[in-house]
């Protein structure tokens, strides 16, 4: 159940309807609860439940002295005066002003986040749980970037204080959207001038995996990136992260990614070209390198595919082990070329449209759970000359079966 006190700071005897909401929307009902209040009584009255804790509304009604007053207040959109009045306080008072009843509020958590005059009162107010913040961000960050945060609630606290729980929310991941964290670089596509911070990120991947510390994460945010220069990895560790909405399109003919450090991630990334290249969209020379999640494809290409400009989604460097899982890549010459004595899992990924999905070179990496999409690949795997008649590819039957029924080019 959800409590809230309500003050009667009058000579009436008020009576008090409140209408709880459910969820999170205005207009959503969930019940009333009434009461009465006598003149200068205060009362704690439990309303809703654990997840439907706001009210959308309020009656009051008294006679007083020969005068009868009645008053209805509804919340129809989310922050309004009602609404923060009503569900960003945990005490409600009702004064007498004239011939009116007025609603105001107050807040003890909020009062100790704008009476806060040191970053210690500041971090100890906003960490306090009743004060009902949204602190999954503000809990990631270090000692440090806490005290930081907290020093600019302070430096931005309005001359009359944060008027709500809501403000105080904004302030705080504004705060924390400005912080420049080694461990996390975000980039956007276009900016300049940028710090690397998500409030301002750097304009290009390059950028970001200059400032990033290995192991660290390159945030790349929505947005189309023109590729006219190549994307070196060469931090050791190293996630590049695209976010929803993220496209980079290759405008040279260049080989757009080249992995050149260990242990590093590309992850969630959609890349294409304006026009075909021959070229690989991502070389690995960096061993335990993990491509996962990625859409690679090509421009359209006329049939016969044995004409197409040889564009590759990924090529690994002979003698490195990878991972590649989760991806989809189409209308390509070749989805990967697997140089030799490259170990590594190819899994779960769909390929179409392409040539050639997996074509093997005297290398030993593993295959299940890939899948084949529409267009047909000519073929979905292909063991090149050369390449090992015993495991991992001694049992062709087996392998086709596992991976939703391949076709297998066996050129060996």
């Amino acid at each position: 159940m959800a409590e809230k006190t309500f003050v009667n700071n009058t000579l009436s005897t008020l009576q008090i309807t409140i209408f709880v909401r459910e969820g999170e929307q205005p207009y959503n009902q969930d019940g009333t609860v009434s009461f009465s209040l006598n003149p200068g009584e205060t009362k704690i009255i439990s309303y809703g439940n654990d997840i439907n804790t706001f009210l959308n509304g309020i009656i009051l009604f008294t006679i007083f002295n020969g005068d009868l007053f009645s008053s209805v207040k509804f919340v129809t959109i989310n922050s309004s005066e009602l609404d923060n009045l009503l569900n960003t306080n945990d005490t409600i008072t009702i004064t007498k002003v004239q011939t009116d009843y007025v609603l105001t509020g107050s807040n003890v958590f909020l009062e100790t986040v704008n009476n806060a005059q040191t970053v210690a009162e500041m971090r100890a107010a906003i960490e306090d749980s009743g004060l009902g913040l949204n602190l999954t961000a503000y809990n990631a960050l270090t000692e440090e970037q806490k005290d930081q945060v907290a020093t600019e609630l302070i430096n931005a606290r309005p001359v009359g204080g944060y008027l709500s729980i809501s403000s105080v929310q904004a302030a705080l991941d504004l705060a924390i959207n400005q912080i420049v964290d080694p461990n996390n670089i975000y980039v956007r596509a276009g900016v300049v001038g940028g710090d690397g911070s998500l409030a301002n990120p750097f304009g290009t991947i390059s950028e970001g995996i200059a400032a990033v510390n290995p192991g660290g994460i390159v945030h790349i945010l929505s947005g189309t990136y023109p590729i006219s220069s190549q994307i070196l990895v060469d931090k050791t560790g190293i996630t590049l992260l695209g976010e929803p909405g993220t496209l980079l399109q290759l405008q040279a003919d260049i080989i757009a990614i080249l992995v050149t450090a260990e242990n590093t991630t590309i992850n969630g990334l959609n890349i294409t070209s304006d026009v075909p290249y021959a070229k690989e969209f991502i070389q690995v020379g960096g061993t335990n390198t993990s491509i996962l999640n990625n859409t690679i494809f090509g421009p359209p290409q006329a049939l016969p595919m044995a004409n197409w400009i040889v564009n590759r989604a990924v090529v690994p460097q002979g003698g490195i082990n990878f991972t590649v899982e989760g991806n989809i890549f189409y209308s390509l010459r070749t989805g990967i070329y697997i140089n030799p004595n490259v170990t590594g899992a190819i899994n779960n990924n769909v390929v179409y449209n392409t040539k050639g999905g997996f074509l093997v070179d005297r290398a030993f990496t593993t295959f299940l759970g890939n899948s084949w999409g529409n267009p047909a690949n000519e073929f979905d795997i292909v063991l090149l000359a050369g390449t090992t008649t015993g495991p991992p590819y001694d049992n062709l039957a087996l392998l086709s079966a596992t991976n939703n029924n391949a076709t297998i080019a066996d050129q060996r």
